[in-house]
Parts: structure tokens; C-alpha cells; sequence
């Protein structure tokens, strides 16, 4: 696929996982065509993917080309004056359509972006004349600074070209709830403009044009959403990723990032981390100068730092609420509030049984306010009713908390945390020691892992080995160096993801690239049906890639049927059931 607009993840290959939350919101993206879907916030706390998603859907649907035309715009966190504002997001808005249009995504990045007159050119050279007059509208409210107008015009533009064009589009909106609190009426930004997100009143209930929002600040997010668009958005969490997706997730930052992990100590990380892409990716990337992730100590020592060391970034983006929390409730009883939440993480408290556990003078109304500006910074959590309250449900935060907070308190060594990591990870090892003897863990749940391992540092090394376990193999074909070995996902035909487990790319232009799938089940031997599948997407991706000389490779622990063996070998489709894939 080609990636029309630039993704901050950086290279496109490390956006990983998040499969669910993709298929969904490609088929509620999907739907728009038949005016089904209706608007949504996706809410979750900072690098935990929201901005990742919605780039890769823009990039998605603008690869697709089938029939809803992609806008993103992401609402900066610094002040700007409200015309400066208006007239980035119709412009990002009006290139990102002529580029959707005309094909051509070099339009997303001009440098002339705020040239009014440069944009009618454009539209009228690329046959869209229909969008000449509403440029020019908006360019007159700019001259005439007619704010009021301006608005309407910018914020209804995409609804406007929608209805008139009988052509859907999904507004994508990233960080909304910045709208209220970072754009001024003023060019000297004194007087706030807070009530720009009410405009959307109306149009949030497009069905031609839906808007597709998030927001990094969760409570802030939701009680703007309640207050000044009430029962105009589905709310759409973006929790922890699955336990297979963290183990990806591992593993594919270990290679790109070139940090080395064990199986060990990758489930561990998993277990550890509770799926949390932004633990993973901390940890993975972390500056710490003992890092080393290859033995329980090394993991360990990485933690402490990540969550202990004022350098460590997990601490450095958990401070940012915490702050914000205090600055609005800047006393000693909000911190033993959110310390006693965490000491009774397993229950919810009653407002009734904060006051009276910890003694607070404070009326039940004063108790109240305080705790919603906690729930607003998002550093707690409402319970089943507005009465009840609970700590953030995450194991690493309460340790940055109380590493930070405890012993201002009451007595407490920051090693006891330091014990606390310690514990976990011994205790997680002899789980994952318990699965090995169970389940043969290791070339279970990590077969396709070890697969891409023995393909990207040992396949050539061992190319008379790996050639003797593996039948249907072409002739002349022999095991080489690969400049990239990894899986392959979500060709843009397909509104549900695509993928495969091997994606092997020769380095020397006249060795054979490998596509595969890896079954690692113990019972169920690999199926005709199957077979027919695989082919069905080795052919898909061959086209898509422009792919020359490939081999199809299955690898199958409980092995095949007759009838996938035989249709393997009529096909030219590779096969193994032979454990020496997995590794000495």
C-alpha cells in the first residue's frame, strides 16, 4: 500500500496490531456509503496508538478509493488565533480533497498551504471548479476577519461538499478536545474562544460526513462531548492491545530498533506491560544505559528506570496528568485521595468512604469537585455510579505515583517498588515456566516469531538443513539473505485486515522472496480449504508488490491432510511440519 499521508509512527512498518479496532472502524467507514454510521470519539490516554489509527485509516481509505473520501486534521496543542486556526483546517481540509480527487497525495504536502488564491488555481486545474467559490468565501471572511462566518464556513465545508457531490467523507478529527481551550478570539491571544466545539452540534449528526474525533485527555474529552455535544458521539475506548499483538509488538521493536529479547522476556514484558503499546514501546526504546532485555534483571533494571528516573519517559508522560491534576486541585489531600485509590485498587470507594477513611475536612460538595477534576486529568477512575470512584486500573502508573508521592505521605523506601518489579517478574517467569511444560509454549505461541528469526539471521547459514525439511521446494531454489523479513498486512482492497505471517524479501534481485503462513496448533493438521486460502492471498500479494519470483511456504506443526499435501504439491506450494524450523 501505498501511504498517501506521512504517519508520525514513523516507518510504516511499526504500526502493529490494533487488528479489531481497524476492521471496525473500516467497515464503520465503510458504512458511511449507505449513511449508516454515526459519529464517534475514540477516547484513550496519550501513545496508546489514537493518532497512529486514524493515520492509518486516512492512509487506508484514500488507498482504496471506494467511494468515502478521508480528512484528518489534528488540533495543535498551542494557542493560535482563531482565523490563523479556521484557515489551516480548511485548507488541510480542501488539499486533502483535491489530493483524494486527483489522485495525487503530493498535494497533502505543499508548502503553500495558506495561499487562498494558490488553492482556486488548483481547483480549477484539476477539473473541480465546484470548489472555487467556497475558497473564495472563505478567503473574503478571512480578509473582512468575520470570524463568525469564517466558522460556519470552515466547519461546514466538508458536509457541504459531501451533500453536493452525493460523495461521503469521514472527518477525522484528532486531539478535539484542544478545540475549546487552545484557539483565542484575539490576535494576542487574551480572549478564548470555548465554545467552538458547540458548533458541531449539528453537524456532528451528518450521516454523509461523519466526524470520527478523539482526545488524549479522556475526561476532559468526554465532559466536553456531554456538555457541548450531548448524545451526539458513540464513545469508542482504545484499550491495552491483545496478548498475541503485544508479543508482536515486542518483536517487531526488538528488530527494527535492534534491541534483542528472549521468548522469556518478551512474555514477560507483555504480562508486565498489560499490552500497553506506550509501556512496550518506552521500554523498547528506552534510554536507560543498562538496558538489556535479554535476562530478567536487565528487564527489570529498564522498568525501574522508565518509571523511576525522572529520564524515564513512561514517568516523564504519566507527570503531565499528574500535573495538570494538581494544578487545579493543588493540595496534599488530592494526592492521599489518589494513593488511597491505589491501595484499594480492587474495590470501588464511595465519596462517604473517603471522607471518613482519611479524615478530610471537607464537605461532601467540596470532596466532589475535587474528584472530578482528578477524573478530568484522568489519573482516576469513576466507579459503576457518579458516587463511586476507583483507581487507573494500571499496575505501572500506581508505581510511578507512589514513587513520586508515598513517602511525602507517610513512610516509605522507593525500593519497596524496586522489590515490587522484582516480585511480578519472578512470579510471571514461573507462569511462563508452568506453559512451557503444559502447552510446549515456546514453539507454540512464538512459532511464527522463531520462523521470522531463523529466515532473517540463520536461513542462509542453513539453507541444506532448512531445504531437507521442506518439501515442494523449486529446484533451483536455495535459502538466501533477506533485506526484510516480517509479516504482511492489510492489503487495501479488503475493508477487513489482510495479513500473513512471513513476508520475505531477497536481498539479490534474482533470489526467490518467501510468502507464508505458520500454524502452530497441536491437533488440527492443515486443510485443502486452507491451502486454497493461502494461495488466494500469496497471488494477492505477489500483485500488489509486483513480485517476480516467490515461493508459497506453509508451516504446520500437527502437519497436513492428504488432500492440502496433494494440492500443495500440484500448486508449487512449500510445505514443512518439522520442528527443526523452531530452532535448535
Amino acid at each position: 500500500m501505498k501511504f498517501a499521508l506521512e504517519e508520525r509512527i514513523g516507518s510504516p512498518e511499526l504500526f502493529v496490531g490494533r487488528n479489531k479496532e481497524l476492521e471496525f472502524f473500516l467497515n464503520w467507514i465503510d458504512n458511511i456509503k449507505l449513511r449508516k454510521s454515526q459519529s464517534t470519539a475514540i477516547l484513550a490516554r496519550r501513545k496508546m496508538g489514537k493518532t497512529a489509527l486514524m493515520e492509518r485509516l486516512f492512509n487506508i481509505t484514500f488507498s482504496k478509493n471506494n467511494g468515502v473520501i478521508p480528512f484528518y486534521y489534528e488540533i495543535k496543542e498551542r494557542k493560535m488565533w482563531v482565523m490563523d486556526f479556521c484557515q489551516d483546517l480548511f485548507l488541510t481540509f480542501i488539499y486533502q480533497y483535491i489530493a483524494f480527487k486527483s489522485r495525487k497525495p503530493a498535494y497533502l504536502r505543499l508548502e503553500y498551504m495558506s495561499d487562498f488564491r494558490r488553492a482556486v488555481e488548483i481547483a480549477k486545474q484539476e477539473e473541480l471548479p465546484y470548489l472555487c467559490n467556497i475558497i473564495e468565501d472563505a478567503a473574503n471572511a478571512v480578509a473582512n476577519e468575520r470570524t463568525g462566518i469564517l466558522w460556519e464556513i470552515v466547519r461546514e465545508a466538508p458536509k457541504k461538499i459531501a451533500s453536493m457531490q452525493n460523495e461521503p467523507i469521514v472527518q477525522m478529527i484528532d486531539e478535539f478536545q484542544f478545540l475549546n481551550s487552545k484557539i483565542y478570539r484575539d490576535k494576542e491571544l487574551q480572549n478564548l474562544a470555548d465554545d467552538l466545539a458547540g458548533g458541531y452540534l449539528s453537524t456532528a449528526e451528518s450521516k454523509i460526513a461523519p466526524l470520527l474525533v478523539s482526545g488524549s485527555w479522556v475526561g476532559w474529552l468526554m465532559n466536553l462531548l456531554g456538555i457541548m455535544l450531548p448524545a451526539r458521539f458513540r464513545h469508542k475506548f482504545l484499550g491495552n492491545m491483545p496478548q498475541d499483538e503485544a508479543i508482536e509488538m515486542i518483536y517487531k521493536y526488538s528488530q527494527f530498533f535492534d534491541v534483542s529479547v528472549t521468548e522469556e522476556t518478551a512474555y514477560l514484558l507483555a504480562q508486565l506491560s498489560e499490552g500497553s503499546p506506550f509501556y512496550i514501546s518506552s521500554v523498547l526504546q528506552s534510554g536507560s544505559h543498562e538496558k538489556n532485555l535479554t535476562t530478567i534483571q536487565g528487564l527489570t533494571e529498564t522498568l525501574e528506570f522508565e518509571t523511576l528516573d525522572d529520564r524515564g519517559t513512561i514517568k516523564f508522560t504519566w507527570m503531565e496528568y499528574v500535573n495538570a491534576a494538581f494544578n487545579a486541585v493543588n493540595n496534599r489531600n488530592a494526592k492521599r485521595i489518589v494513593l488511597h485509590l491505589f491501595k484499594n485498587k480492587d474495590r470501588e470507594l464511595t465519596r462517604k468512604e473517603l471522607l471518613d477513611q482519611l479524615q478530610l475536612d471537607m464537605t461532601d460538595e467540596e470532596l466532589e469537585k475535587k474528584l472530578e477534576a482528578l477524573l478530568r486529568a484522568d489519573i482516576i477512575n469513576r466507579g459503576q455510579t457518579h458516587f463511586d470512584y476507583r483507581c487507573v486500573q494500571d499496575n505501572i502508573f500506581d508505581k510511578v505515583f507512589r514513587g513520586v508521592y508515598q513517602k511525602e505521605i507517610e513512610h516509605f523506601e522507593i525500593t519497596e517498588i524496586k522489590k515490587e518489579y522484582s516480585q511480578a517478574l519472578e512470579e510471571l517467569k514461573r507462569q511462563y515456566r508452568r506453559l512451557l511444560g503444559k502447552y510446549n509454549y515456546h514453539k507454540g505461541y512464538f512459532a511464527e516469531y522463531l520462523i521470522l528469526d531463523q529466515l532473517r539471521l540463520h536461513a542462509q547459514r542453513k539453507n541444506d538443513l532448512l531445504k531437507s525439511i521442506t518439501r515442494h521446494l523449486p529446484l533451483d531454489f536455495h535459502f538466501s539473505e533477506y533485506s526484510y523479513v516480517w509479516k504482511y498486512d492489510f492489503a487495501p482492497k479488503y475493508s477487513k485486515s489482510f495479513n500473513i505471517d512471513i513476508f520475505a524479501r531477497s536481498a539479490a534481485p534474482g533470489d526467490y522472496w518467501i510468502i507464508g503462513e505458520v500454524k502452530s496448533r497441536e491437533v488440527k493438521k492443515f486443510s485443502q480449504e486452507e491451502a486454497v486460502e493461502f494461495e488466494r492471498k500469496f497471488d494477492e500479494i505477489k500483485t500488489l508488490e509486483k513480485i517476480e519470483r516467490a515461493v508459497g511456504f506453509i508451516f504446520s506443526r500437527s502437519g497436513f491432510t492428504k488432500e492440502a499435501e496433494d494440492y500443495c504439491r500440484e500448486r508449487g506450494i512449500a510445505i514443512s511440519d518439522d520442528e527443526r524450523w523452531l530452532g535448535d
